[in-house]
């Protein structure tokens, strides 16, 4: 199955065009995945970092009060540490930390996703351009583009991570577990 839908990915001139339908067909799914094991398996098993991208950002628009309208970009990426909240649909007899360390999971991999699609080693690799923009970009020896909400300063990501953990800390009332205090490391 995730060959096949890493293969839908890359059919047409416009992948990320196939990984917004695909995911969009996808999504709703996954909210009723019941087990977080389960919604992990789907989600890091996925061949298409482009799609799972795409379905990693739509899950945290859900738990956004407010969605970002803007493209996806490390700036969103801080919009949803700042702004997203442990969606209530996967709230059961899961203590509360281990939601919390489920979301720092995904922001971690929708990072690295994230990463991999645009800021990939080398033209082969860029997921944003269709296999055969790809080839004629690597003869050109084209770079990779970066947009403007890509550059971040250290300071944001510092404000943001220290905004994230109080929110965290006043939900806890109790120091982190280690696992928490690695992710939060990990993610930074």
């Amino acid at each position: 199955l995730q060959r096949m839908l890493s293969m839908a990915v890359e059919v047409d001139r416009s992948p990320t065009c196939n990984s917004r339908k695909i995911a969009d067909e996808i999504f709703p799914f996954i909210l009723n995945i019941p087990l977080r094991s389960q919604r992990e398996a789907l989600l890091n098993t996925m061949d298409s970092q482009l799609l799972r991208c795409r379905l990693l950002e739509l899950l945290f628009q859900h738990s956004c009060d407010v969605p970002s309208t803007s493209s996806m970009s490390l700036d969103k990426i801080l919009y949803f540490l700042s702004h997203c909240s442990v969606p209530l649909h996967f709230e059961d007899e899961t203590a509360t930390w281990q939601r919390w360390d489920e979301m720092l999971q995904y922001l971690s991999l929708l990072l690295m996703s994230y990463q991999t699609v645009t800021l990939a080693f080398s033209l082969a690799e860029h997921l944003w351009s269709s296999l055969s923009d790809r080839r004629d970009l690597m003869v050109q020896k084209t770079k990779p583009r970066r947009q403007d909400s890509d550059i971040i300063s250290h300071l944001d990501i510092q404000l943001k991570m220290e905004d994230f953990i109080s929110r965290m800390q006043k939900v806890l009332g109790q120091p982190f577990p280690l696992q928490i205090q690695e992710k939060l490391y990990m993610l930074q």
